[in-house]
Parts: C-alpha cells; sequence; structure tokens
C-alpha cells in the first residue's frame, strides 16, 4: 500500500510539473476569448445581455472591429465558470494587460508578466483537472490506480488543449467523468444531469443521453431539461440565437454525406437503435463510440480530441490487446495537429515554422488513418457490448 501510494504521488508531482512548465512558455489566442465573455460579465455587468454586447459598441469601437458581434459561440457555462475565475482572481488579476491582450495579442504576448497572466488564465484548469484523476481513480479497482495516474499524467491530448491552447475541454471531460461515476452509484438521472450540465459548455455530450443506463427517454428527457435550463435565461437573445444556440463549428459533424445524409448522424441513430432492440447493458464503452465516429468522419478541431483521452485510457488498461491500435490513435492526432496553421504548433511557443500545413494528400492519408483506426475500435467494443438480461 505505501509502495503505491508513493508511485501515485511522484506521477502526480510529475504531472504537475509537467503542465506548471508548460503554462507559461505556450500561449494561443484563443485564450483570451474564452475570458471575454466572463470579462463582460464582470467588468461590464454583462449577465444576461452577454451575447449583445459586443453588437451594442460603437462600430469603431476596437472590440466591434476585431472581433465582430458574433464572437460569443460557446455555451453560457462557459462564460460563467470563467466569470467565477474573474472574480476569485480579481484582487491581483492585471486588469490592463488582459484588456491589451484583448486588443493587440502581439504587443500583450511580449509585455512584462504576461508569464504571470498566463498562470491565471490556465492554473484554474489544474482544480479540475485533479477532479477529474479523483473521478477516474473511481471507476477503476484499486491495483490499476497506479497506472491510472501515470497515463493521466502524461495525457497529452488534454495537456496539449488545457495547457498549451488554454482551451476549457478538460470542463466538459469532468462532467462526463462525473456522470460515469453517478452511473456506477446506480443513479442514472443523476449521471443524466451531469452530462446535461456538459452541453452548457458543448453541446455533444447531449449524444451521449440515449446510451445512459435505463430508460432512453426519460434520461435524454432529464439531460435535456437540464440543458434547457442552463441556456434559458439567453433564449431571448438575438446575439446569443445567431451565434452560440448553434455554433458555427457544429456543422462540421454535418459534413460528410452518403446520399445527402450527414454519416456521422447516420452513425448515431443506428447505434441508438442497436441499443434499443437489442437492449444492450450500459457500459462505459457504449460512451466511447459517438467520439469515434466524430473522428472518423469530422475534420475536428485538434483540442476536441482530449474529449476521448478518459476512455482512451480506460481501454489501455482494460483491453490490452487494443493497446496498439490506441496508442496508433494518439500518434496520428499529433500529426493532425502538425496540419493546422503555425499557431496551433510550433506557434504556441512562439516560433513560425509549419511542417506539413500543405501537404493535403498527406493530411488525407492521416485522416484516413484515423478513421480505419476508430473504425476497428468501434467494430472490437461494438461486439463488447453485452446483452441485457
Amino acid at each position: 500500500m505505501f509502495r503505491q501510494h508513493t508511485s501515485l504521488a511522484c506521477w502526480i508531482i510529475f504531472g504537475l510539473v509537467l503542465r506548471l512548465v508548460l503554462i507559461p512558455f505556450t500561449s494561443h489566442s484563443d485564450t483570451r476569448g474564452h475570458y471575454l465573455g466572463a470579462y463582460f460579465i464582470v467588468q461590464k455587468g454583462a449577465l444576461f445581455s452577454l451575447y449583445d454586447y459586443i453588437s451594442r459598441l460603437p462600430a469603431d469601437n476596437p472590440i466591434n472591429q476585431i472581433y465582430g458581434p458574433q464572437f460569443l459561440v460557446y455555451s453560457p457555462v462557459t462564460y460563467w465558470f470563467h466569470a467565477a475565475v474573474l472574480l476569485l482572481e480579481k484582487p491581483f488579476f492585471p486588469l490592463s494587460l488582459y484588456e491589451k491582450l484583448v486588443i493587440d495579442y502581439g504587443t500583450a504576448v511580449s509585455s512584462p508578466g504576461y508569464w504571470f497572466l498566463q498562470y491565471l488564465l490556465k492554473t484554474p484548469y489544474l482544480i479540475v483537472d485533479i477532479g477529474c484523476l479523483f473521478l477516474l481513480l473511481k471507476l477503476v479497482d484499486r491495483p490499476k490506480w497506479t497506472w491510472v495516474t501515470g497515463l493521466w499524467a502524461l495525457n497529452l491530448p488534454l495537456i496539449y488543449s488545457a495547457y498549451m491552447m488554454g482551451q476549457f475541454d478538460i470542463l466538459i471531460i469532468f462532467f462526463w467523468l462525473l456522470a460515469l461515476f453517478f452511473i456506477k452509484q446506480h443513479r442514472p438521472s443523476v449521471a443524466a444531469v451531469a452530462v446535461g450540465l456538459s452541453a452548457g459548455f458543448k453541446p455533444f455530450g447531449l449524444f451521449f443521453l440515449p446510451l445512459l443506463p435505463g430508460s432512453m427517454f426519460k434520461n435524454t428527457l432529464v439531460g435535456g431539461v437540464t440543458y434547457l435550463a442552463v441556456i434559458s435565461p439567453y433564449l431571448y437573445s438575438l446575439g446569443y440565437r445567431q451565434s452560440a444556440l448553434i455554433a458555427q463549428q457544429s456543422d462540421k459533424m454535418l459534413f460528410a454525406k452518403i446520399w445527402g445524409l450527414p454519416v456521422f448522424i447516420l452513425l448515431l441513430g443506428l447505434l441508438y437503435l442497436y441499443r434499443l432492440i437489442k437492449k444492450t447493458r450500459f457500459t462505459w464503452e457504449l460512451l466511447a463510440l459517438p467520439l469515434l465516429f466524430f473522428y472518423s468522419v469530422t475534420h475536428y478541431h485538434p483540442q476536441w480530441f482530449s474529449w476521448i483521452s478518459p476512455f482512451l485510457i480506460l481501454l489501455l488498461l482494460n483491453y490490452p490487446r487494443l493497446r496498439f491500435p490506441v496508442i496508433c490513435l494518439v500518434l496520428l492526432n499529433i500529426f493532425i495537429i502538425f496540419s493546422f496553421d503555425y499557431t496551433l504548433n510550433f506557434g504556441l511557443f512562439g516560433i513560425r515554422y509549419e511542417l506539413f500545413t500543405h501537404q493535403e494528400a498527406l493530411i488525407s492519408l492521416i485522416r484516413t488513418a484515423i478513421a480505419s483506426t476508430s473504425a476497428y475500435l468501434i467494430y472490437s467494443l461494438y461486439h463488447h457490448a453485452p446483452a441485457q438480461k
């Protein structure tokens, strides 16, 4: 027991140091956007006029000129969370430097104290990160805790997303793991609430609701009502309905089509029908399937790959024969990161260099490899789902 606790402590310290080292040396302009809505809430009192705030600014206002009236594309909980962070950090938050960051990213990055601002913007994710690890440990047996902690400490997709890019997708992961925890406690309705809250950041989690244990209708209703309760204060807002209710990024899942039918939606429909007709018993593997569908048929943003990271860790631990394709999937995603413009890879370190941004044929092959690897994992997990007795 002492030996395991020592190993756990070593991995936690290593993971913490790795994240803290990367935070000040990497930066992406998107970080300011997540906090911009929070800035409007805390500094301008725009809690309920959030999505219409920019459109009400004068046309010559720098914020209006740089971002445009439809810039705030995320669901409300995103900005509520970051507003809470700003309130807690208000006594020592360098407001003038952040305002410079909003207007002139290049100048702000080279300003004294920018490293400190980076810590203030990204460190709150560390608390959520620790919560994710705690929940993940609750999902596995004690003998596997060291492996879980080590793999989480080296969770490259999450490290890239949260601590290099400064993206908030870790918050979505937390609520998905919370849902799995409540499912293990035989509380599927509470799990549906957790999934509904995750949709308050990005709506993808709503696709999980029909797959939760128990009544598909009840879970979908509970999760859907939770999500509607979150967004209801903003449904009257024209800005919210135009920019965030159905965000521009959401249409990526509809691009791939067969005979005019969106492939992703078609695969999801087949999965729901399979669960309904075959009455499969719930296993956590079912929630990995929509994500694998998604990565197979969409040109996803690189930070979105972090969503599947806890499921990949569970796969590595529970399916030794699937370790090779899981590792391949992670490595292929790293290549995908380098296929984007330099600001999403070398540019995070301030280096202006592009590896193979314009190598369309190579990128197409990599995406094909991701699709085929995902298909193999889908096939393996599809046949794992046990029939309900």
